[in-house]
C-alpha cells in the first residue's frame, strides 16, 4: 500500500467533510434570513461526525503511524513531534467548534460564532496538512513492503479514510 497516497486522500476526505460542514452552517445561517433553515440537530450531528473523524485519524498517527515513522526514519522525529503538536492546538480548535455548535441557542449571532470556529478549524487544518503532506508522505510511502504485519496495521489505521 503506499502510505503517503492515502495520507493524501485521508486529508482529501475531511477536506470535503469540511466544506460540507462550513456549506450546511452557511444553510443554517441563510435560514435565518428566509426562516427556511435546516434544523439544528443536524448541524450538531454533523459537526460532531467531522470532529470525531478528525481525532481519529490524528490519534491513529500518534498513537501508531508516528511512533513507527520516528523508529524508521529518525531524522524524522522533529517533525514528528511538531506534528503531534499541531493534533493538540486542531483538538482544542475541534472542541471549541463542538461546543460552540452544541450549546444550545440556535440564533443568528450563535450561528455566526460557530462560523468562526469552523474558519479557524479550516486554516488550521489547511496549514497542518499541507505540512504534514509535503514533510511525511514520501516516508511513508518508503515504508511499504518494509514493515512487519503489527507496524503495517498501526499506519494504515492512521491513513485510513473516513467513512469507508
Amino acid at each position: 500500500m503506499a502510505f503517503g497516497n492515502q495520507l493524501v486522500r485521508v486529508h482529501v476526505a475531511l477536506r470535503e467533510q469540511l466544506a460540507e460542514l462550513r456549506d450546511h452552517l452557511d444553510d443554517h445561517l441563510t435560514g435565518h434570513l428566509t426562516g427556511e433553515h435546516r434544523p439544528l440537530p443536524d448541524l450538531r450531528a454533523h459537526c460532531l461526525s467531522f470532529c470525531a473523524a478528525v481525532t481519529r485519524h490524528h490519534t491513529a498517527e500518534d498513537d501508531g503511524a508516528f511512533p513507527v515513522l520516528a523508529r524508521e526514519h529518525p531524522e524524522l522525529r522533529a517533525v514528528l513531534e511538531e506534528l503531534a503538536r499541531d493534533h493538540r492546538v486542531v483538538s482544542d480548535a475541534l472542541r471549541a467548534l463542538a461546543e460552540r455548535i452544541g450549546s444550545p441557542g440556535g440564533d443568528e449571532a450563535s450561528a455566526r460564532a460557530a462560523r468562526t470556529e469552523v474558519d479557524t478549524v479550516a486554516a488550521l487544518l489547511e496549514t497542518h496538512f499541507t505540512y504534514e503532506e509535503r514533510k511525511i508522505a514520501d516516508a511513508l510511502t518508503g515504508l511499504a513492503g518494509r514493515l512487519g504485519a503489527v507496524d503495517a496495521e498501526l499506519v494504515a489505521r492512521a491513513v485510513e479514510v473516513p467513512g469507508r
